[in-house]
């Protein structure tokens, strides 16, 4: 046997605490998915760790209609974001009512859905909205984007990869 052999004596202790540490680094190096929000200068605001195909959503208040929308994107670390559906409680200026590709219109209890978008975005930009109240809605929470920028500032929103040991330094 290979590991009977005297050059290859290895004790089970030694064997363990490399393999542990084989294991540490090789999970240290693996990557993983975040949710970057970024300020105009690319300095980072916030970021999430995102699992699998896990969705956020972005509310805000239509600047025409005075009506609120909700915009739901999907990150896609192959081609950016994703949006994926769009929810809206009236027609307007600026509000979608065409469909492109595989996209789904459906209306019921007082509001219009498009889902089934597929729009792939390599980021997206928003206005921190001084009238607009945007919103981040993620993991059952929602954030107000003035938690991240003063009114009138973009936010760039972006999906990223990067070692899990990066994840202590966002």
């Amino acid at each position: 046997m290979i590991f009977r052999r005297r050059e290859w004596n290895v004790s089970p202790k030694k064997l363990f605490k490399t393999t542990l540490i084989l294991v540490a680094v090789i999970f240290s190096f693996s990557p993983v998915h975040f949710l970057m929000i970024r300020s105009a200068d690319g300095s980072v605001r916030v970021s999430y760790s995102l699992q699998g195909t896990e969705e956020f959503a972005v509310r805000y208040i239509h600047s025409v209609q005075k009506t609120p929308v909700i915009e739901v994107f999907r990150v896609d670390f192959r081609e950016g974001l994703e949006l994926r559906e769009t929810v809206y409680t009236d027609f307007g200026a600026g509000l979608p009512f065409l469909l492109e590709g595989s996209a789904v219109f459906e209306s019921g209890g007082g509001k219009f859905r498009i889902y089934g978008i597929k729009k792939y975005l390599s980021d997206v930009v928003f206005r921190v909205g001084r009238f607009a109240d945007y919103n981040l809605l993620f993991r059952g929470r929602e954030i107000p984007f003035t938690q991240f920028e003063k009114p009138g500032k973009p936010l760039r929103f972006s999906g990223e990869k990067h070692p899990f040991l990066f994840a202590f330094f966002y």
